[in-house]
Parts: structure tokens; sequence; C-alpha cells
């Protein structure tokens, strides 16, 4: 599964291309795995009734990662062994990198300092 990174979902969102049609394809083939803190910055950032009835449809359908009640906790205890703050990572992040990672699924990112940070083996390869 790959679990798609904020980043992802609002180019998608806004139909930039060719992030809309993989991530479209990414759907259709049932590929797609989110996590609450995505959903999150995503509702934190509509506009409307119409964008806020959209991201709801998406969390309510897709299926989730694991996100545990010590998440928030055990991923701030964690950032300084992977050094996310000398790197510009923030918490949000850090719970998305550590999600993935802990159900074995692949990241897709557009955000420069988090795929500086992983093996490319963390990360899914767009299409682009």
């Amino acid at each position: 599964m790959i679990l798609l990174d904020t980043s992802v979902w609002v180019e998608f969102f806004r139909q930039n291309e060719p992030i809309a049609s993989q991530v479209s394809t990414l759907l259709a083939d049932q590929k797609v795995i989110t996590v609450e803190p995505v959903f999150s910055e995503l509702m934190f950032g509509v506009r409307n009734a119409q964008e806020k009835s959209v991201i709801r449809t998406f969390w309510q359908i897709l299926p989730r990662a694991e996100f545990g009640e010590e998440s928030l906790f055990e991923t701030s205890s964690s950032t300084i062994q992977n050094e996310y703050h000398d790197k510009g990572i923030g918490l949000i992040d850090a719970v998305i990198i550590k999600s993935a990672q802990n159900g074995g699924h692949l990241l897709w990112t557009l955000d420069e300092r988090i795929i500086s940070s992983l093996d490319s083996t963390q990360l899914f390869h767009s299409e682009s």
C-alpha cells in the first residue's frame, strides 16, 4: 500500500498533472492507505462546505494505517535518533513517516526534506 502525504493529496485535489492521474489510478487499484494526521491537515485547510465534504468522503472510504493513542509521544521521542529536528521535519511529518514505516507502506511525498531523509526503498516513486 502507498501512504500519500498531504502534499500529494493537495496536488490531487487541485487536479495537477501528472499527480492527479497517478493518484486516480492508485485509488482505482485500491493501493492507497491513509493516516489520521494527513486528513487532519487536509481538513484544517478546507475553505468551504464542498471541500469539507470531499475530504470527509475520502476519509470515510479509504483504509487507514494504524495510528495509536501513543503515536505522537512515541514519535516525538524518536525524533532525536532520526535527527528530524536538524533536517527540518516537524512532528506531524514524523508521525506520517513512522506510520508508513510501521505498516510497511511506501510513502509518497513531494516534501524534499522527507525525501532526502528516507531511504529510497521507503518511498513511492511516481511516474513523473
